[in-house]
């Protein structure tokens, strides 16, 4: 069975405490303002919504503190995994080739990129396919950058030498994506995954993206599952980027 992320568990600790709380403040305004309380029935129940509601409103206090000291302490520890990221690619890089690194990616102006391969349906996607196949690494990489950007991402190109396997680096709606364009013969086997999974760490971006004209054996389908990485083979690049 798979097992909760421990951000899910985080986040459902802090609604019980904020549920927990609200309930105390409910109890305790019903125990100061229900006539029924005032009655000799009532009395019997007044003490106990009063211990009770301020009981919840001290569990959802503390709680709420705890998640926020929790949150507080994974920002730490996400701010130091990230400067350790930094030291290693400083080690690599020298500290003035790592100062220049946000340089080393360009935009893709949308009007600058050549379509390859018409987009929208004048062609069948075996014909699509058929283009794609006769593509080099470089103009296959450009009609994916095409592709991301008629999806609304804002698309950048690393170097064509030295990329670590990273072609793109995309970013929509905050969420930052390093790109690996596997054009390919064949299936494609864990191998060609690590790559892309190793060369996301050199552009620090967590999230990370192995897309092919092809399709990916059990192996990278277990890899890409246990690193969280995403795969997008044929069918994928049809369905969600070429109709």
């Amino acid at each position: 069975m798979k097992q909760p992320k421990k951000s899910s568990k985080k986040y459902i600790a802090a609604t019980l405490s904020i549920l927990a709380f609200i309930g105390g403040i409910t109890l305790s305004i019903l125990y100061a303002t229900l006539p029924f309380f005032q009655t000799s029935e009532g009395a019997l129940w007044k003490n106990t919504f009063l211990v009770v509601g301020l009981g919840l409103i001290a569990l959802g206090l503390v709680g709420v503190i705890i998640c926020i000291l929790l949150y507080r302490r994974a920002d730490r520890k996400e701010m130091k995994k990230r400067a350790e990221r930094r030291r290693r690619l400083e080690d690599r890089l020298g500290s003035e080739d790592f100062d220049e690194f946000s340089d080393r990616v360009t935009y893709v102006p949308a009007q600058e990129v050549a379509n390859f391969v018409r987009m929208g349906d004048y062609q069948t996607l075996e014909e699509k396919f058929d283009q794609i196949s006769g593509m080099d690494k470089t103009q296959f990489v450009i009609y994916v950058a095409r592709l991301f950007s008629r999806k609304g991402y804002q698309v950048k190109l690393t170097p064509v030498m030295d990329n670590h396997d990273i072609d793109l680096i995309v970013e929509k709606m905050g969420i930052v994506i390093a790109v690996g364009c596997l054009i390919s013969n064949r299936v494609l086997s864990r191998e060609e995954v690590v790559r892309v999974r190793e060369g996301s760490l050199y552009y620090n971006v967590n999230n990370c993206m192995a897309l092919t004209n092809m399709y990916y054996d059990r192996s990278a389908v277990d890899y890409a599952r246990s690193e969280h990485i995403s795969l997008v083979d044929r069918d994928l690049l049809a369905e969600d980027f070429m109709n």
